[in-house]
Parts: structure tokens; C-alpha cells; sequence
């Protein structure tokens, strides 16, 4: 439901683009960036999708995805375990995770609140624990 937490157990993932991908296939801060105007990081509750393996939410995810964006070749999906990431931040900032549903199209849509524009900080120690990627196509 709309502003419900995400829990510290699950998991979100990521589109990044290409250009935030590096050759090694890190993916790099500038994927964490917020845009301006934008109030969280734009993720996708994967266990909100009720699939019964990590492949399945990613193909649900691609899917959801291709009806928003232009997926490019070099993109990634990243994925977190969100206590994880709430933790690592900790010290430096409170994010909370919670769900934003974009209905009806991407109702695991959710997002990363608690950070500002050009937070470069935030942003490498986010990049940090999104160490998990799969290609977006």
C-alpha cells in the first residue's frame, strides 16, 4: 500500500543507465543521483512482486521497465537488500524505503527518501551496497 515501509528484509532494485555503468560493471554513484524536483530514488520492491526466484522478479522488472524507458544496451538492474542499505547510511543520513505504487502499470514502484541533490556522499555509500546487477535488456 501507498507510504507503507519497506522491510529490512526485502530487497529493491535499481535501473541504471548506461552511462553509470563502469567497464568492470560496477555500477558507479551517479545512478543514486536524485534528479531535480524528485523527493526519493525511484526502486522496485522485488518480494512485492510474489515471484518464487531472483530471475523472475528481474524479468518482471525488465518488463515494467520497457514500458517506461528507452532500456539501453550498457544498463543494469542493481539490487540491495534494503536493512542493509538503511545501515550502511546510518551514520550519515535516516533513508527509509517505502512503496510508491505507479498504478497500474508498476505497483512495486517504490522509493529511497531521507537524501537530497547532489549528495555525492549518500550517493557513493548507496552505490556501495548496490553490488549485485543484471543486465536491464
Amino acid at each position: 500500500m501507498k507510504g507503507d515501509r519497506v522491510p529490512d528484509s526485502d530487497h529493491i532494485a535499481r535501473y541504471c543507465g548506461g552511462s553509470s555503468v563502469e567497464s568492470d560493471g560496477t555500477i558507479n554513484r551517479m545512478a543514486f543521483r536524485l534528479r531535480k524536483n524528485e523527493e526519493y530514488l525511484s526502486v522496485n520492491w522485488l518480494e512485492f512482486l510474489e515471484k518464487t526466484s531472483r530471475e523472475e522478479e528481474i524479468a518482471e522488472v525488465r518488463n515494467v521497465l520497457r514500458k517506461k524507458l528507452t532500456i539501453g544496451s550498457r544498463s543494469r538492474i542493481a539490487i540491495a537488500n534494503v536493512g542493509s542499505l538503511i545501515n550502511h547510511i546510518r551514520a550519515e543520513k535516516i533513508l527509509k524505503v517505502q512503496h510508491e505504487p505507479e498504478l497500474p502499470d508498476d505497483p512495486s514502484h517504490s522509493g529511497i527518501f531521507g537524501y537530497g541533490i547532489d549528495d555525492d556522499l549518500i550517493e557513493l555509500m548507496i552505490a556501495e551496497v548496490f553490488q549485485e546487477s543484471y543486465p536491464s535488456k
